[in-house]
């Protein structure tokens, strides 16, 4: 079975403003730390042009996601602390990872 894959050009749209305004990030700033002109982002937003594969990858790389969360489209876009905590866990030796779940478990038990 062949899966056609096409990009829904409104999507992207939604989802950089979604993760921009998830990060409380102006379009003007976005535009200039990817090194576009000021106007880049606002003419992604507003269906005027979309960006490139490889701008695509900037703009993941801009705010710590991979192409597929880029795509996930079932999730709210984390903020930027939750992003910072969840590259901490990451880090850390499993055994620190479980400690810190019971850690949170028994918290959320004691509400």
């Amino acid at each position: 079975m062949k899966r056609k894959n096409t990009i829904n050009p409104k999507f992207v749209q939604e989802r950089i403003t979604e993760l921009r305004l998830a990060r409380d990030i102006s379009e003007y700033k976005l535009s200039k730390e990817l090194g576009h002109s000021k106007g880049y982002i606002q003419s992604i937003s507003s269906g005027t042009s979309l960006p490139s594969l490889a701008a695509l990858y900037k703009i993941c790389d801009y705010f710590q996601i991979s192409l597929k969360e880029f795509f996930d489209d079932g999730s709210v876009p984390d903020s930027e602390l939750v992003h910072n905590i969840m590259q901490e866990i990451r880090r850390l030796p499993e055994n620190e990872q479980y400690y810190l779940y019971r850690f949170l478990q028994m918290r959320k038990n004691k509400r």
